[in-house]
């Protein structure tokens, strides 16, 4: 009998989030990947809602520094810009570690070029609708980079035969 999209994604989720669950946060760099994949899968699936929350979280992460993690502003503005960005690509996902650790540079730099603008203005910034304004901030994000053939992203950004192995077998 072969597997309905839904009962695929079911499976990867239910091994990813094993996955997940085994790392007990010990280790961040480690969870970022489990997450990686996952939206990797989620893409494959079509399943771009899901796909796109496993990757801002990957990336969110990957990104040790402490400095804006606890922001409910910073986080929502980059979940907006990380959908724009993979909505925006032709294959609907971040093919590796290292375009994800880019683009999620590139959204960090504008958020921190914008505080400074709202801080240095003579116009105070009452931001009601944040959400909606963070639609509209333009990032002028490498489109070009969908050009690359494979989805990398194992240990040090490669995958290796056995992550390989699990991700075809989760979405069989």
């Amino acid at each position: 009998m072969k597997q309905t999209t839904d009962q695929r994604y079911r499976k990867a989720l239910n091994i990813c989030s094993a996955n997940l669950s085994g790392e007990q946060g010990k280790d961040p760099l480690e969870s970022a990947v489990c997450f990686f994949r996952m939206g990797v899968v989620l893409s494959r699936l079509g399943e771009l809602g899901g796909a796109i929350r496993c990757f801002n979280d990957a990336f969110l992460l990957r990104d040790l520094s402490d400095e804006l993690q606890d922001s409910h502003d910073w986080r929502e503005f980059h979940d907006v810009q990380m959908a724009i960005y993979i909505l925006g690509k032709r294959r609907k996902a971040i093919a590796s570690l290292a375009e994800g650790d880019m683009v999620h540079d590139l959204i960090k730099h504008r958020w921190q070029q914008l505080q400074l603008e709202i801080k240095e203005s003579e116009i105070p910034f009452l931001g009601k609708d944040l959400h909606s304004w963070f639609q509209t901030v333009h990032i002028d994000f490498p489109w070009e980079l969908e050009e690359l053939d494979e989805f990398d992203g194992g240990q040090n950004g490669h995958f290796d035969e056995v992550d390989l192995l699990e991700c075809v077998r989760i979405t069989q």
